[in-house]
């Protein structure tokens, strides 16, 4: 059984992991409405463990991104190995960001400090990297639909009727047997994220560390996760932008001899759309790297102020 047969369970298996993680029951502690004022060398080492949480997490991310795709095979299979990188290795990414939520230092002592406002994924996850991940899994869908809509028979390629006397076919395009496996990948990385999410908002108040400064460290946390996971969802769309266009393109156009006459055909709405695509696969991968710099700059500054207090 080829490997890309098993990439599936095994990212589905191991994001179901990670959400059980996240959702388990926790024990509620005692609640004690009296605030603190932040310890700086409480607040210190909270970042610490924020720092090494994400570190282990881009970690996990690069070594995944970097081990797959030398092992793809030839052949379609490849192909659906090669655009389940990015799934995986988001997947990586949430599994060591969900292992790093759940082993924050817990309070001690009789009276623990509990928040009476309920907070929810939501809360913790900055707007912008929400609204951009919603957009890449929304587009990623959308195109892949597209695209294994109009694919041919086999799946792998796209043909185009350019007159009556010529019908162009051009591959590798992103029908069915990519764009189920990709479209599979997206939505579990999508799921998975809000599982981290959810573990972010319900985790214990750090101690020594004000209100304040506690809600700032868990949007901090949950924006360093958002931003992995939009790299990952818009590196995919990126690349099945890039894939389409050029099969796209090709397939716009074409030429046939009568009587040693060459007659060339284009046809401009498939050419156009071609275009396009290659022109937004770039568009979107830029895009993603300049969300996750800023995502990560505003988290680190999002908590340094209150180490200078």
């Amino acid at each position: 059984m080829h490997l890309t047969a098993l990439l599936p369970v095994v990212v589905l298996v191991a994001l179901l992991a990670a959400l059980v993680a996240a959702l388990a029951p926790r024990r509620q502690p005692a609640t004690d409405l009296t605030d603190v004022v932040t310890s700086p060398a409480a607040h210190a080492r909270a970042r610490r463990h924020a720092g090494a949480v994400a570190v282990i997490a881009w970690g996990a991310l690069a070594v995944v991104a970097a081990a797959l795709p030398p092992a793809a095979p030839a052949g379609s299979a490849g192909g659906v190995l090669l655009g389940s990188v990015p799934a995986a290795a988001g997947t990586a990414f949430l599994l060591a960001a969900a292992v790093g939520e759940r082993t924050w230092p817990r309070p001690t002592g009789a009276r623990r400090r509990a928040s009476l406002v309920p907070r929810t994924a939501r809360d913790v996850a900055p707007r912008a990297l929400r609204v951009a991940l919603a957009t890449w899994t929304a587009t990623l869908l959308l195109v892949l639909l597209g695209t294994g809509l109009t694919a041919t028979a086999d799946g792998r390629s796209v043909s185009r009727t350019l007159d009556a006397q010529l019908t162009a076919e051009a591959g590798p395009y992103p029908g069915p047997p990519y764009a189920v496996p990709l479209a599979l990948g997206a939505l579990l990385v999508a799921a998975g994220a809000a599982g981290v999410l959810h573990l972010v908002a319900r985790r214990p108040a750090v101690e020594g560390v004000s209100t304040a400064d506690d809600d700032a460290l868990r949007v901090a946390s949950g924006g360093r996760v958002l931003a992995g996971v939009q790299l990952v969802v818009g590196a995919t769309l990126a690349g099945v932008l890039l894939l389409a266009g050029q099969a796209l393109r090709n397939v716009a156009h074409g030429a046939y001899a009568v009587d040693d006459v060459w007659t060339t055909v284009t046809d401009p709405l498939t050419a156009g759309l071609g275009w396009a695509a290659l022109v937004a696969a770039p568009l979107v991968a830029l895009t993603t790297v300049a969300l996750t710099a800023v995502g990560l700059a505003r988290a680190a500054r999002a908590t340094a102020p209150a180490v200078a207090a």
